[in-house]
């Protein structure tokens, strides 16, 4: 049964939810929502993950359950991924990240580029998950935002500027060094 109503997002509300059939509009109020759901996505994803971040935001992508999900969905899928756009490494280079290391153990399941000067502006910050999943936050400098586990229209959306993006984007010399 498709469920298509909004919520406020509680505690233990995200394990009865399941990527591709709640259709849930999750409302995000604060950095425990936002790692949530995060974890979630990178828990229940089977096929990849495209994330759009600022500078890796260590208070969301460096925690597990996180990284742990990250790292089980490479492994146990073959052709499984994430794909990483962020606008700024240095305070990765400064100050490390563990998804980084993993990115370097994984490097053929996981890049991560820094988006091309063009669209440095962007402003948001999102998660998506297979085809169906997101997480997005209008301003990436705040935990506000919105999510669903069963929006593939949204998805689709996020993707196609995502992709053209990437397409225009490279391989951060500064986290290249950090590989080696």
């Amino acid at each position: 049964m498709e469920k298509d109503a909004m919520i406020q997002l509680q505690a233990g509300d995200l394990g009865a939810l399941h990527l591709g059939m709640d259709r849930q509009t999750i409302h995000l109020a604060g950095s425990d929502d936002v790692r949530s759901v995060a974890a979630t996505l990178a828990q229940q994803a089977q096929h990849g993950l495209l994330l759009w971040t600022p500078d890796l935001e260590a208070t969301i992508y460096d925690r597990q359950p996180f990284l742990g999900a990250v790292s089980a969905l490479v492994r146990r899928y073959p052709g499984a991924y994430l794909d990483v756009l962020m606008k700024d490494a240095c305070r990765v280079v400064k100050e490390g990240h563990r998804l980084v290391e993993l990115a370097r153990r994984l490097g053929s399941s996981i890049q991560i580029r820094r988006c091309a000067q063009q669209y440095a502006s962007y402003c948001g910050a999102f998660l998506l998950a297979d085809d169906c999943g997101y997480l997005y936050r209008p301003l990436s400098s705040h935990y506000e935002g919105v999510a669903s586990l069963n929006n593939s229209g949204e998805v689709v959306r996020l993707r196609a500027y995502f992709r053209e993006v990437w397409e225009h984007s490279e391989p951060d010399r500064e986290l290249r060094r950090l590989y080696l």
